[in-house]
């Protein structure tokens, strides 16, 4: 029942996720105020995301998934009786993203309280590919046909409003969650209550260095999304709903990524698990950035004559090889995402789990957020590709200075936490 309430509310936020950053794009014609708008749709995780991840480690979860859900159903329906101009784009973006702070962060933190710790890196990928199924149907199909088949933004609103009832209805049945004995989870910890995540975060070498990596990943997407449109009708030459399905083999990644990461996350040291993935994410981001200068390059040797021959409408070799790139950039992404959550959810105490998740989140948004709009400014400037190459060359820089030798018995050390009493 966790993954129905996951699948069918990821669904409807990934559709109305793109479908605000087309409807800004069509009503302003510029990438920074689309970068804008995914800025909005990630800065409540600062502020928002560690209130609902202290909710969540400290309210019942199921009930605060259902409130969750219920409130991002109430925002469809009050967009669907609003004006439908540009500032209303931006406010339904930072509700939807407010309210769904509290439930995914309860959502997180009931995962590793019904999964046992050997199944926890299966569990994590099981999650990411019901994420990337969500995001297949939410970008691929739901967004494209309400919104070019249907011409409707408020029929799109409305079948997401009856997704996200759905997922809260389901979120009442899952399993029974069980409660940590206290000597497992060490006690209550001291302090400010919205510090409680970042010390269970430090508390432990492993566990910050993989929230780290999972924050560069976070941020990259993060970027992207507000670059990605940009580089589908300005790069690809391709309508933007219709050149999201180019996306598609990134998903096929993913779901290739999660059956090995899951199989290696406790059979590979995680810091080469993860090594390896940032370095296949990186390399395939800077191939995808130039695939039509690669192209053009290879269309020119006997074996790939074949890149030279694709005409179909604006779909050339260029297009056709950004979709074949992808699909390492998808599985690249899955190994780093699967590697690090696993490690999160292995060594940080159950009644930490929601303060730890959000704060992570919370350094994703921080992270990006002057980022975001810069890259936004910056390919109005001199365009997407050069934006999107710095990208990839950035987070190689960064991933690189967070590799730290490891102290010699650190991976199978449980986790730091307070005295028990």
């Amino acid at each position: 029942m966790l993954s129905y309430t996951r699948f069918f509310s990821r669904i409807a936020q990934n559709a109305l996720n793109f479908a605000l950053v087309l409807l800004i794009t069509q009503e302003t014609d510029r990438v920074f105020l689309s970068s804008l708008l995914v800025l909005a749709l990630v800065v409540p995780s600062t502020v928002a995301g560690i209130v609902a991840g202290t909710a969540a480690d400290v309210l019942p979860k199921r009930p605060l998934v259902l409130l969750g859900d219920l409130a991002r159903a109430a925002v469809c329906v009050w967009f669907i009786r609003g004006s439908g101009d540009a500032a209303t784009y931006y406010l339904v973006a930072i509700a939807l993203s407010t309210f769904g702070q509290f439930a995914t962060n309860a959502e997180g933190a009931i995962m590793p309280s019904i999964v046992e710790k050997p199944d926890l890196a299966r569990a994590n990928a099981l999650n990411q590919a019901i994420g990337g199924a969500a995001q297949v149907i939410g970008l691929g199909v739901l967004t494209p046909v309400m919104l070019r088949v249907f011409d409707n933004p408020d029929a799109l609103f409305l079948v997401c409003a009856a997704l996200f009832s759905v997922a809260g209805v389901q979120a009442l049945f899952i399993g029974r969650i069980k409660h940590p004995a206290r000597a497992e989870v060490g006690g209550e910890p001291q302090g400010h209550w919205w510090l409680a995540g970042w010390r269970a975060l430090r508390g432990d070498h492993l566990v910050f260095h993989a929230a780290v990596e999972l924050t560069l990943i976070s941020t990259a997407l993060i970027i992207l999304g507000g670059l990605i449109p940009s580089y589908i009708s300005d790069v690809l030459d391709m309508p933007v709903d219709i050149g999201a399905l180019l996306l598609t083999p990134a998903a096929v990644g993913v779901v290739l990524g999660l059956r090995v990461a899951g199989f290696l996350a406790h059979r590979v040291p995680h810091a080469a698990l993860s090594s390896l993935g940032f370095t296949g994410f990186v390399v395939s981001l800077a191939l995808v950035t130039f695939a039509n200068q690669e192209a053009e390059f290879l269309g020119g040797y006997g074996a790939f004559w074949w890149l030279d021959s694709v005409s179909v409408g604006s779909f050339d070799g260029g297009a056709l090889l950004a979709l074949i790139l992808v699909f390492p950039l998808g599985f690249a992404f899955a190994v780093v995402s699967v590697a690090g959550q696993t490690v999160l959810n292995d060594r940080i105490p159950l009644h930490l789990q929601g303060r730890a998740g959000s704060t992570q989140a919370a350094m994703a948004a921080v992270a990006s957020s002057l980022p975001v709009l810069a890259a936004g400014a910056l390919a109005d400037l001199v365009g997407v590709i050069w934006v999107m190459a710095l990208l990839s060359a950035g987070i190689g820089v960064v991933a690189l200075s967070n590799i730290r030798p490891q102290k010699h018995g650190d991976e199978g050390a449980p986790a730091r936490g307070p005295a028990v009493r």
